[in-house]
């Protein structure tokens, strides 16, 4: 009986332990509430408002979003010669386009644009039913152009997102499994995406996980090593 009481405390010490080590979105960057301790925060103690709301949420496709996200052809995206995945079926023809409407990229960007006041959201919290009022931002609510978190609508120096990847296309990326795609260095595939460019388009969730703070910045695993990288590029 003791050998089990101590395989107990020992198996319940060991789910504490996880459960303390877990990564939290609170407190972390993407935590915009006033309690949060951030440099760009709003004047509520809700932490979801920002992205969520559990009733009559915009209707653009996905769960309970609670902003209006910008308009795709606002954008300039990456593209190059040496895409062989491109914005168009067959490889690089395609050009930087912009994204796509359903792009899944526009919910990052409806805060990353560095137009769009972060704290512009459709169902206002209840300590706020007048709106929310950001600091650490532009008058207008918006990231400062000096914060790295302001991407702007000129990605054509960030890595490309909302184009589809094809199996077999580019003997350097990874195998596609599904809607993921992962190398033998790393352990979780990481996702791709419907889009109007295919079934499985990289976007910014496939890199970012956005609740997930562990790997700075949300990264779906450690930078360290080059090891996201590695996760989708045979080198």
């Amino acid at each position: 009986m003791k050998k089990v009481l101590a395989v107990v405390a020992v198996a319940s010490l060991m789910a504490a332990a996880t459960v303390a080590g877990a990564a939290s979105i609170k407190n972390s960057k993407h935590d915009l509430s006033s309690t949060g301790g951030q440099t760009v925060r709003g004047d509520t103690n809700q932490l979801c408002v920002f992205c969520h709301t559990p009733h009559n949420a915009v209707q653009n496709g996905y769960p309970l979003w609670n902003r209006s996200n910008p308009a795709g052809s606002a954008f300039k995206l990456y593209s190059s010669s040496g895409m062989q995945n491109g914005y168009t079926a067959g490889g690089n023809a395609g050009a930087s386009t912009g994204f796509t409407a359903d792009s899944v990229s526009l919910y990052c960007m409806s805060c990353h644009d560095g137009v769009t006041s972060v704290g512009a959201v459709y169902n206002k919290p209840a300590d706020k039913l007048s709106g929310i009022t950001m600091q650490g931002t532009k008058a207008d609510g918006s990231l400062l152009g000096t914060s790295t978190a302001n991407l702007g609508t000129d990605l054509q120096n960030d890595h490309p997102v909302n184009f589809n990847v094809t199996s077999n296309l580019d003997p350097a990326i990874a195998p596609l499994s599904g809607a993921t795609m992962k190398t033998s260095d790393i352990t979780n595939a990481l996702p791709l995406f419907k889009s109007a460019r295919g079934n499985t388009s990289l976007e910014c969730a496939s890199c970012h996980a956005v609740h997930d703070p562990a790997n700075v910045p949300f990264l779906r695993t450690t930078i360290e090593g080059s090891k996201l990288c590695l996760g989708c590029h045979i080198k």
